[in-house]
């Protein structure tokens, strides 16, 4: 017959209806919501047949403390299910979790009134024996498939979960000798489950991701069920009393849904190999240093002081160096030092050609993080990302230097975390520093080039040119003398050094008084601004000019016979002063040709004001603009 209603997901390796295509259980949300009714409803069942059927007395905390882990671990693992139901990992994890919920209820049930009939109550211990086994079984199987499915795991599985399952229930029927018993059970169980744990340790060498996965299993497996184990099952198998309360130690098992959760979850999993070394090494030391404090004080009589300074000394010069030395290896850092990456970094940013700088941006992050493979990323991204649970880097591009995309850090033998990131992000901030700074510098030599260009041609070439075909031999003077100044003045303008005003006029003081001379005029020259340093190319640049047009128009037009120059500061500014005792002229009337417009120009350019004026004697030129003072330059 076919089939009628709905149809049915079979999963081909076992031939039965995948979960989640359930009427009504086709959702995560609608799966959690069903695991944790069930969970709640034995948890009121519990806490029903603790309170008995006489007086309503209220539960010791020991009864809180285990409905509480069996709670938690049941909704944990269903969690965690419910996101894949048809993986056997998440499987195997939710069915440990059942087995936790129904010891730990079980060995709460007991915690309050006394349990009648007495049927019940061995119904009870079978439940929590049997809770106890199948967790371990569980688990066993649990990490023999996963991260990675070890060798002949299947003959391993069942052959673990019938041989415990077999010696509990015997164990429970009196049918084993004496020293059998289920905290024995579960102290084997518990082997079971390191040795599963480090042989996934060993099978995920050449895997990172799954490394990451296995350290963090076995450390939740550690420190969940190794503490109860250390607590409880141990010291009972050795015949010494435990030195707490079973109930309460069953709070350890938290710890191994948590970190198995996020595990299974690949939460974060780039960083769960950090996380475990860091924890391992804490407790480790910590547990090094009570050890050997405890044994000084047992064993060799002394005092509490003394003992813990000396375990103190122990752990800081020997167990410190071994663990940075595991450390190293185990979580690799970044090979190169702040100062190194800055070297390399102004090094790179300062190549000369685009393919130089981006192949040496290649060997630089490759130098940092040792990759299996870098190559040019297929998508842009604004920032630094850690993709593919840490397997993958991602690069954003610098300037035109392309983004990168790296894979498998350190030879494939760890994962980038976000302390690889913020690493990364400094590289790139760096970079994109140094690389302004490049194309301000390019920028800055483009335009001196061109300022040196614009001279040669505006200054250097007319001159020469204007001497070359003049005939007269005072002009002709002249002019080479114009030309050996401009020529020196770029010079310095080339070489970077900055002059100060008084350096410039003087310059502009023996080329002025040269000319006057030529033709029998005297120069008067009184300079006030001596403090003022670190002039402006373009500053001299215009008084070079504004002094030569007021120069050849008193040697043309004014007919005098003196011409005095006055520079002194007015405040933050400066205010030249040339004037003649030649004819004059009204500049209302006779504005003048394009040397004084040029003049105004260049003095508009510097952001002063030009006034032209009659004097007493002849024509009276006012330049004022602002200028950098000594302490101002800046």
């Amino acid at each position: 017959m076919g089939e009628t209603g709905r149809s049915k997901t079979v999963n081909s390796k076992t031939g039965t209806a995948a979960a989640h295509d359930l009427p009504g259980f086709n959702t995560p949300s609608a799966r959690l919501a069903g695991i944790v009714l069930f969970a709640l409803a034995m948890a009121a069942a519990t806490i029903r047949l603790a309170m008995g059927s006489g007086p309503m007395m209220p539960l010791p905390p020991i009864f809180w403390v285990q409905l509480a882990v069996g709670l938690g671990a049941m909704i944990i693992s269903g969690w965690v299910w419910a996101l894949r139901p048809r993986e056997l990992a998440t499987g195997l994890f939710a069915l440990s979790g059942l087995a936790t919920l129904i010891f730990t209820l079980a060995a709460a049930s007991r915690s309050g009134a006394v349990i009648e009939p007495r049927s019940l109550a061995v119904v009870l211990m079978w439940l929590n024996a049997g809770g106890a086994t199948l967790f371990g079984a569980a688990m066993i199987v649990l990490f023999l498939v996963y991260p990675v499915r070890l060798p002949h795991w299947r003959p391993l599985a069942l052959l673990s979960s019938a041989g415990f399952c077999l010696w509990a229930v015997l164990t429970l029927l009196g049918r084993m000798p004496a020293w059998s018993s289920i905290h024995l059970v579960t102290v084997v169980e518990m082997g079971g489950i390191f040795l599963a744990v480090g042989s996934q340790f060993l099978a995920t060498a050449r895997s990172p991701k799954d490394r990451a996965v296995a350290t963090w299993f076995g450390l939740s497996v550690l420190f969940g069920a190794g503490g109860f184990i250390g607590l409880i099952a141990l010291p009972s198998v050795l015949g010494h009393p435990p030195p707490i309360k079973a109930g309460y130690a069953f709070a350890c098992f938290l710890l191994i849904y948590i970190g198995v959760a996020a595990g299974l979850r690949q939460y974060r999993l780039f960083e769960l190999g950090e996380w475990a070394f860091r924890i391992l090494f804490y407790v480790v030391g910590t547990l090094i240093l009570v050890a050997l404090d405890a044994a000084l004080i047992g064993l060799l009589s002394l005092r509490p002081g003394p003992a813990i300074g000396i375990s103190l000394l122990v752990v800081g010069f020997l167990y410190l160096p071994l663990r940075d030395a595991v450390a190293r290896h185990f979580v690799p850092r970044p090979g190169l030092s702040e100062q190194e990456l800055f070297h390399a970094v102004v090094d790179l940013a300062f190549q000369s050609s685009l393919q130089e700088r981006s192949e040496q941006w290649r060997r630089l992050v490759t130098r940092l993080f040792d990759p299996l493979d870098c190559h040019r990323a297929e998508a842009d991204v604004a920032e630094p990302q850690i993709r593919e649970d840490g397997l993958e880097l991602v690069l954003p591009p610098i300037g035109d230097i392309p983004g990168l995309s790296l894979r498998y850090p350190w030879a494939g033998r760890a994962l980038f975390s976000p302390s690889h990131v913020k690493t990364a992000q400094r590289l790139v901030q760096m970079m994109a520093y140094a690389d302004a700074s490049r194309d301000a510098y390019d920028r800055g030599v483009t335009e001196e080039r061109g300022r040196i260009a614009r001279d040669m041609h505006d200054n250097i070439g007319a001159h020469l040119l204007g001497a070359l075909h003049s005939r007269d031999e005072d002009r002709k003077n002249s002019m080479i003398r114009e030309t050996l100044t401009d020529l020196r003045d770029i010079i310095n303008d080339a070489s970077g050094g900055t002059r100060s005003l008084d350096e410039t006029l003087a310059d502009l003081r023996l080329e002025t008084a040269e000319r006057l001379a030529s033709v029998g005029i005297a120069l008067e020259w009184v300079n006030q601004a001596r403090d003022i340093t670190g002039l402006p190319p373009q500053t001299g640049h215009a008084l070079r000019s504004l002094l030569r047009e007021a120069a050849s128009n008193v040697l043309k037009h004014s007919g005098a016979s003196l011409m005095r120059v006055e520079i002194h500061p007015e405040g933050d500014r400066v205010e030249l002063v040339i004037e003649d005792d030649g004819s004059g002229f009204d500049p209302d009337v006779l504005p003048g040709g394009r040397g004084l417009a040029n003049m105004r120009g260049r003095i508009a350019g510097l952001k002063g004001q030009l006034k032209i004026t009659p004097s007493a004697a002849g024509t009276r030129l006012t330049a004022s603009f602002p200028i950098p003072r000594r302490g101002a330059a800046a």
